[in-house]
């Protein structure tokens, strides 16, 4: 079976019809609507050329297309209506703790981790490179060892070496390495501690969700606390026991307590504003931050904690949640 979010290379002969109409009928599993959308951002081309026009007429002749879908759709769309760009933040990261092996920066919501695809810029190693340069710094190596969604802040750890990033990866692989994270949730969790497990895979949407198919998804568990309850939610303390794309905000979304600011997986808070009497707060970011890192440093064996303060919006937003 073809998995539908990868990349597609197929040959459309349907003259006059439109564009979104012949993908969504030569791509096993496609539907009108995720070919209209994938149209529309920029995800399709014909013969090299990108078409974002989804009624885009067929031409006469047999045309190849390119329709790329490894990266979801929903994603490259939010994006593009609601993705500030790197130089449009203040002060895109900190510096909390820096030597010869790794650096660990504060990122700020907003600022992409690292390129998702070839040629992206407003990354954290692109602008440590300028950062280094005006300090008059030779730019180094920086090995990505981990990622923060871009929407998230917080602790964000590269190495300064290949050495010290096959190292770093190892504690990561084998979960000896600590994330823990803060963040603020509509609803509320019934215990005061909770292990999330369960398998994350892509939806029927493109979206990551929580799947029963063994083959197609991957194990996540999820360590979560209870810190403080409101009557619009709580705020959670969530420990990473493995790393998945969006796993924190996937399995508290399933859970019913989607991440406030979660424009991808946070259709229920929307469910509730309608249902609401009264407006809901609507936070200026989402609401979930990476406050600690702990491992071992590659070099000498030591044991770090490295933490990054909890941003003054989450008690701003915090207060409106009563």
């Amino acid at each position: 079976m073809t998995e539908l979010y990868s990349l597609h290379r197929v040959t459309l002969t349907a003259a006059g019809e439109p564009l979104f109409a012949a993908l969504a009928a030569a791509i096993p599993g496609m539907s009108r609507h995720l070919a209209r959308e994938a149209v529309m951002a920029g995800l399709v081309s014909i013969a090299g050329k990108v078409i974002a026009e989804p009624k885009h007429p067929l031409p006469d002749a047999a045309v190849n297309v390119a329709c790329d879908l490894s990266h979801g759709v929903r994603k490259t769309l939010l994006a593009q209506k609601h993705g500030a760009g790197a130089e449009a933040i203040a002060k895109p990261f900190t510096i909390l703790h820096e030597d010869s092996d790794i650096i660990v920066v504060d990122k700020a919501a907003g600022v992409l981790s690292a390129p998702t695809v070839a040629g992206e810029h407003g990354h954290v190693p692109e602008l440590l490179r300028a950062f280094w340069r005006k300090q008059g710094r030779r730019a180094g190596y920086i090995g990505l060892i981990h990622r923060l969604d871009r929407e998230t802040s917080g602790c964000l750890c590269f190495a300064m070496t290949r050495e010290a990033q096959r190292l770093m990866s190892v504690q990561f692989a084998s979960h000896s390495a600590w994330r823990t994270y803060r963040c603020l949730v509509s609803g509320q969790m019934r215990e005061d501690r909770l292990t999330l497990s369960g398998k994350i895979g892509r939806g029927q949407d493109g979206r990551r969700a929580i799947v029963n198919d063994e083959e197609l998804g991957k194990e996540a568990v999820t360590h979560v606390a209870v810190l403080r309850r409101f009557g619009l939610g709580a705020e959670l303390e969530a420990r990473l026991e493995t790393g998945r794309t969006h796993q924190i905000r996937v399995q508290l979304a399933d859970l019913g307590c989607p991440v406030w600011g979660d424009r991808v997986y946070g259709k229920r808070i929307e469910q509730r504003a309608r249902r609401s009497p009264k407006p809901l707060p609507k936070p200026t970011r989402m609401m979930l931050h990476a406050t600690l890192l702990e491992f071992d440093h590659p070099s000498s064996g030591k044991r770090l904690r490295i933490e990054a303060p909890l941003p003054p919006v989450f008690g701003e937003f915090a207060k409106m949640l009563g």
